[in-house]
């Protein structure tokens, strides 16, 4: 029987036994209903031992759902740092923050909903943990070298779920666990998320 191309959730599936079924599992995430927002800060220096050095906060009446964060960084010597994604019921209060804005992948989509900020100087208080969602090791090289070491997260990819934020008191946090931030440190970080 021939193969037959049918449309199946917004996708196209092509069937090798002609019935409509595809023969393997998807193993990517097609979503282009949604607005869709990245966002990328380079060349940041944290807190001398930061403890959460980043967060996204929901939205009102939004569904955020975060699919990538990437995260590289260089030191004056080689070194390395523990790195938490650390789920909050409530806002830290405090520290110095710097905001991020999200740009949209399709200038239909609008302006983005998230909150996205960085910390500068530490929070004074970290908002109600809910539990940490991944963690992870990241080697910064010597400044000399550029930056030759990556940690992703990436999400939806093999048929997971994101991590999805509902309300504006549903945060993610990038914490960096306190550990002394080492010499000529700085980070570069790159956001995708979702929303509808």
């Amino acid at each position: 029987m021939p193969a037959k191309v049918s449309e199946r959730d917004g996708m196209q599936v092509l069937s090798l036994n002609g019935d409509g079924n595809p023969p393997f599992t998807n193993g990517a995430d097609n979503e282009p209903q949604r607005a869709t927002f990245g966002a990328a800060i380079t060349n940041i220096t944290p807190a001398a031992t930061p403890t959460d050095f980043l967060t996204i906060a929901g939205a009102a009446g939004k569904i955020i759902r975060v699919k990538s964060l990437m995260l590289a960084g260089v030191a004056t010597s080689a070194s390395n740092i523990l790195i938490d994604l650390i789920r909050r019921s409530a806002a830290n209060t405090g520290g110095t923050t710097v905001p991020i804005t999200g740009r949209s992948h399709d200038t239909a989509d609008g302006a983005a909903s998230a909150v996205l900020a960085y910390y500068t100087a530490n929070p004074s208080g970290l908002g109600t943990a809910v539990g940490t969602l991944h963690s992870a090791r990241l080697n910064l090289a010597p400044a000399a070298n550029g930056s030759i070491d990556r940690l992703q997260w990436q999400f939806t990819w093999v048929n997971d779920k994101a991590i999805v934020l509902r309300g504006a008191t549903d945060i993610l946090a990038i914490n960096l666990k306190g550990a002394a931030w080492p010499a000529g440190g700085a980070l570069d970080i790159d956001l995708e998320w979702t929303e509808e």
